[in-house]
Parts: structure tokens; C-alpha cells; sequence
């Protein structure tokens, strides 16, 4: 009965949340009207190119699905998989804007990821990055109660340690054997490795040579979204999905 409120209260702020952070990402690389704009972790690509208004001369995407890559290639995308946890296969100074949506939290190497993105951006550059929020009220509040924070239940498919999670106990196949071949940047995990707060992620921005670097959060669950929404603004370092945009410096 308490998991099913719970679980009633936080899911549709979630959901929405989820989508605002979509749509504010998709939203600033459309602002910005790159012509040359690398999307990592693209899925079958119709998310972002939904945003834009005017086709990059250069529009390139990582994708470690087989199956969406080829739908992202039907878009238009130039699509590739390789390890991102590695040295990324492109030229330097090379992309206006470099988008990544819900993916920095499942890489092993951080500082790598966001070293190549730097690299491979034009100086003056823009990242436009989400991800989660370690120090969310949610995440919190699962801490206070003795359980695994929800944005780190998941264990190579399997959630546990956290009976309020919306996949608490389901198993999700993976075959391991498949999976590391065809997407490198995994290194065969499925679940978030290591989750930043606000002020991590503006640290790590500023750290790998990011200037003009914005983090804050949004969705304040458990709070009902009625109570959640207005005060976003007021508590910004504890909603559960965190936005950042960082610009590489004209002169470097």
C-alpha cells in the first residue's frame, strides 16, 4: 500500500521531469543552430532532430544499438559505436555543439568522456548535457530509509535494493557475449555507474577546461508536483535530473 502512494505521487512529476529535461536540452541545441553537432548516445535519432529547425551541415551520432543505429542512419545521422570510455575516434575542433542526454552516468571514465567532448569541440564550443542527480531529494530520501539510492538500483539488469523502485526485483535479459562487441562505450554494464551531483558536475566541467558552465536540477520528487514545481528554483541542487551546459573557451 505505501509503495503504490509512493510510487502514484512521484510518477507523473517524474515522468514529466523527464521530459522537461529532454525537451530543455533540445531546446538549447536548437538555439544555438550548430552546423556541425555530434549527438551522443542518439538512439534511433528523432528525439533531437525533432528540435531543430534547420538540418547541420554535419549532423553525427554514437549509438551503441545495432537496431537504432540503423534507424538513426534513416534520419540522416552519420552513426558510429566506439568505446567512450576511450580515446572517441574524431578529429579535434571539430563540432559546434556536442549534445548528450541521460548518458555520462553509465560511462566508467568520467573524466575521459567529458575530456573528449571538450577536444572534439570548435573553440566556443557547446555541451549540453543531463543526466541524474546523486543528491536528489528522491535519492536522499531512499538513503534516510536504508535503501540504495533509485538512481543506482540497477545492477547490470537486475534492481535491487530498493523496494520502492518502479522496476524493484524485474530482470532485464542481457547477454553479455552480445552485448560488448556491439556497444564498446557499455564495456558490458547496463546501469548507471557513477551519478554527479550539481556541484560535482560544475567541478568536473570547470576542472576539464569548461567555462561559462551552468548545472542545476530539476524535479523535486518525492514532493507531489504541485508543492515540486515552484520551489525547483529555490532548492537547485536537489531535484532528481540535472541539466548542464558548458561552453569551451573561444581562445583555446
Amino acid at each position: 500500500m505505501i509503495k503504490n502512494i509512493f510510487q502514484n505521487i512521484v510518477l507523473s512529476y517524474y515522468e514529466e521531469s523527464d521530459k522537461r529535461g529532454y525537451d530543455w536540452a533540445g531546446e538549447a541545441v536548437a538555439a544555438l543552430n550548430p552546423p556541425r553537432l555530434l549527438d551522443v548516445g542518439c538512439g534511433n535519432g528523432s528525439r533531437l532532430f525533432s528540435y531543430l529547425q534547420h538540418r547541420p551541415t554535419l549532423f553525427f551520432g554514437v549509438e551503441g544499438n545495432p537496431a537504432l543505429m540503423q534507424q538513426a542512419r534513416k534520419c540522416g545521422l552519420q552513426v558510429q559505436a566506439f568505446d567512450l570510455n576511450g580515446a572517441w575516434p574524431l578529429e579535434s575542433n571539430c563540432f559546434d555543439v556536442v549534445h548528450s542526454s541521460q548518458v555520462i552516468e553509465h560511462v566508467h571514465n568520467t573524466r575521459q568522456f567529458l575530456t573528449e567532448i571538450y577536444r572534439v569541440l570548435v573553440p566556443g564550443g557547446h555541451a549540453v548535457m543531463t543526466s541524474e542527480n546523486l543528491c536528489s531529494l528522491m535519492n536522499l530520501a531512499a538513503l534516510a530509509m536504508g535503501y540504495t539510492p533509485f538512481s543506482l538500483q540497477g545492477v547490470c539488469g537486475w534492481y535491487l535494493g530498493n523496494p520502492l523502485g518502479l522496476h524493484a526485483q524485474q530482470d532485464i535479459p542481457i547477454d553479455f557475449g552480445e552485448l560488448s562487441p556491439a556497444a564498446p562505450e557499455f564495456s558490458g554494464v547496463s546501469g548507471h555507474v557513477r551519478v554527479l551531483s550539481v556541484s560535482q558536475a560544475r567541478a568536473l566541467l570547470e576542472k576539464v577546461g569548461f567555462v561559462e558552465v551552468e548545472v542545476r536540477s530539476i524535479g523535486l520528487m518525492p514532493l507531489p508536483r504541485w508543492l515540486g514545481y515552484p520551489l525547483e528554483r529555490l532548492m537547485p541542487r536537489r531535484g532528481h535530473f540535472l541539466l548542464m551546459h558548458a561552453r569551451k573557451p573561444p581562445q583555446a
